[in-house]
């Protein structure tokens, strides 16, 4: 499993959004839409991946998610349970019992640190159907991830699905499109789909951060000689 890079880049990032809401922090790092046919697993359901780039914890009680189909205005959205997202932690988010969480972990090879949260651990919609997962479409769809108050955070649109492989995101919103394996972590699981659930790809602090973080290095050293 990859686990959040402690690189000078992530740290960056952390400082640069310590002081942002934490709705901001929060982002869409990974989607697998996923197509019945061909795997030789039954853990084939839809599943996402949602990162903590913040400096602080983040209570995910009352955040929802949803398809193009059940988006806000609607009243089919998915509500988040009570859990706590840590800095740098990614949480997956699957279409599968709770009951799976082990043999899915097994199937990918990731351990048990690996956050999940299982369809029916999270939150019933207002629908008389107790929808808990806004099915994927494997011809193209979108995951909204909206604050508890309903406001838009985070999103991610995407086309043609290829039959297990997913759609990776940087966590500043650039779009690196299928997994492949080898690349930012992405590996093959035991059914032959490819993915990194559980890490998502930092993004490198802008030319202006490092700018800054260099000159703030700078003038302190500067303010220490003219004291000693």
């Amino acid at each position: 499993m990859k686990t959040p890079h402690l690189t000078l880049a992530a740290t960056t990032l952390a400082g640069l959004l310590a002081a942002t809401p934490a709705g901001a922090q929060l982002r869409i790092t990974e989607v697998m839409a996923q197509v019945s046919t061909g795997t030789s697993s039954t853990l084939n359901g839809d599943w996402w991946e949602l990162t903590n780039f913040g400096a602080t914890p983040v209570d995910l009680l009352g955040y929802q998610w949803a398809d193009s189909e059940d988006a806000l205005p609607s009243s089919d959205s998915n509500f988040f349970p009570s859990f706590i997202l840590n800095p740098g932690q990614s949480l997956v988010i699957m279409d599968e019992a709770a009951y799976s969480k082990a043999d899915w972990r097994a199937m990918w090879g990731v351990p048990s640190s690996v956050a999940i949260l299982a369809e029916d651990e999270m939150g019933d919609d207002a629908t008389p159907d107790g929808e808990k997962f806004s099915g994927l479409g494997s011809t193209g769809d979108t995951v909204n991830f909206y604050s508890p108050a309903g406001a838009l955070l985070d999103s991610y649109t995407f086309g043609a699905v290829t039959r297990g492989v997913t759609f990776e995101i940087k966590g500043d919103g650039t779009d690196l499109g299928l997994s492949v394996v080898g690349e930012s972590g992405a590996m093959l699981a035991a059914n032959g789909d490819i993915g990194s659930p559980g890490l998502a790809v930092v993004p490198e602090p802008t030319a202006l951060a490092l700018v800054g973080l260099a000159g703030g290095a700078a003038s302190r050293r500067l303010r220490q000689q003219k004291l000693s």
